[in-house]
């Protein structure tokens, strides 16, 4: 057995060394290891494993020649399968050494020896064979919760293990087999999160890890999938007139989602501008009312769902006017008869149901007086109610049944001269 070690410690301490002249490698000779049977065998008392580490125990070694011990192991799954040394203990005195970063549920095989400072080494102890635990298992139960308003909630079972400190969430995105962590969540008790500012109507990918004090990662959970609550879907079906006074009536078809809120108007002077938001409510029918006549607006309407999520804007704009004018009078004339002025025109519009005629003297160069003559029913009018030597002015109106006018027609001037 004797020299069986001292063939295997004579490979494991051949260095490789180079000293260099240039570029050039020189070769040096491996320096040899005096095997001294008369030093102590160091006795081992007993190891602990753990999932990445093992501790190692022996009992105190008097000898003074000892100045310290050499550690011997193995490496799984490598080719070679001969010890080499690991570690070098530089005092006698120590009598405990732990192997860390190794492989969990592995085989290891360890020897240890005593060496002095003259480079002589004792017979190794037996070597024994170890195996580290295996790791820690995944979190058992983990599922997400989906049809949340651009958010996912994230619920798992905490781990049983005392020696977890914390865990790792990841997500996936449809589109992407990349896994991302997006959070630490320390404390093995806690068992939620929640994910936010995710895209609606978003298919997403979530898995979890358990993170020991000393840091080792288990393999991740199941995954588990969830979609974001979509938006309401686009309004439909919007309807509006152009045929009432100053006004506007919309009309749509109802939203189809169960938890609707409410609508929001959207509204532009034209069909490629920027729409304002203009009211809200919950009706599938509204009317604006508006201070001109014949005045066109454009409209889009959206859904907003009790999680505040809404709709896009409706992909058309629809278009809607209030009521036009009437057509202005033609064939307008006028003239002096008897000291009276006499007015005629011809009415173009079937929506006309009167007529009014504004009536402007001229009392000075700079100053005059307006006054509206309404509810004439015939295309004529005339006016005895006028001096000599004054102006007067005189514009004609068409009137609707809803009392929208006309713009006037070009006004004429008539004037009685006395004699």
């Amino acid at each position: 057995m004797n020299s069986s070690i001292r063939y295997a410690l004579s490979a494991s301490l051949a260095l490789s060394l180079f000293s260099f002249t240039g570029c050039v490698p020189q070769p040096v000779a491996p320096k040899a290891v005096t095997i001294d049977s008369t030093l102590p065998t160091p006795s081992m008392n007993g190891f602990i494993a753990d999932i990445t580490s093992i501790a190692f125990e022996w009992k105190p070694v008097e000898d003074p020649r000892v100045s310290g011990y050499y550690v011997y192991r193995n490496t799984p799954g490598a080719e070679d399968q001969k010890l080499q040394r690991i570690a070098t203990i530089d005092s006698r005195f120590a009598t405990h050494y732990v192997d860390s970063d190794l492989k969990p549920a592995s085989e290891y095989q360890y020897r240890f020896s005593a060496i002095t400072k003259e480079g002589s080494e004792s017979v190794a102890s037996e070597t024994m064979l170890v195996a580290t635990q295996p790791m820690i298992a995944p979190v058992s139960f983990f599922q997400a919760v989906g049809n949340m308003p651009r958010s996912a909630k994230l619920l798992w079972r905490p781990h049983p293990n005392g020696k977890i400190n914390s865990y790792i969430l990841e997500r996936q995105d449809a589109t992407d087999s990349k896994w991302v962590a997006i959070a630490t969540i320390t404390g093995r008790l806690n068992a939620e999160f929640i994910d936010r500012e995710l895209k609606d109507g978003q298919v997403y990918h979530y898995r979890i890890k358990a993170v020991t004090f000393d840091k080792l990662v288990t393999e991740p959970s199941e995954a588990s999938k969830v979609i974001t609550k979509p938006l309401p879907p686009e309004i439909r079906n919007i309807t509006s007139t152009n045929d009432l006074p100053r006004a506007i009536k919309l009309g749509w078809e109802p939203s189809s989602i169960p938890d609707l809120s409410h609508y929001n108007i959207y509204r532009s002077a034209t069909p490629n501008g920027s729409f304002e938001y203009h009211v809200k409510l919950e009706s599938t029918s509204f009317t604006d009312t508006i201070t001109e006549d014949g005045k066109f607006y454009f409209y889009k309407i959206t859904a907003v769902d009790k999680d505040g999520l809404e709709s896009l804007l409706s992909s058309v704009a629809t278009q809607g006017s209030t009521l036009s004018k009437p057509q202005t009078p033609i064939a307008y004339e006028g003239k002096i008869v008897n000291k009276a002025t006499e007015l005629q025109w011809k009415n173009t519009d079937p929506r006309t149901v009167s007529f009014t005629v504004i009536k402007t003297t001229k009392t000075s160069w700079i100053s005059r007086e307006s006054i509206d003559i309404n509810n004439i029913i015939e295309p004529s009018f005339r006016d005895t109610d006028i001096r000599a030597d004054v102006s007067y002015l005189y514009e004609i109106m068409s009137v609707d049944k809803n009392g929208i006018r006309s713009l006037p027609t070009q006004a004429i001037e008539l004037r009685y001269e006395a004699k």
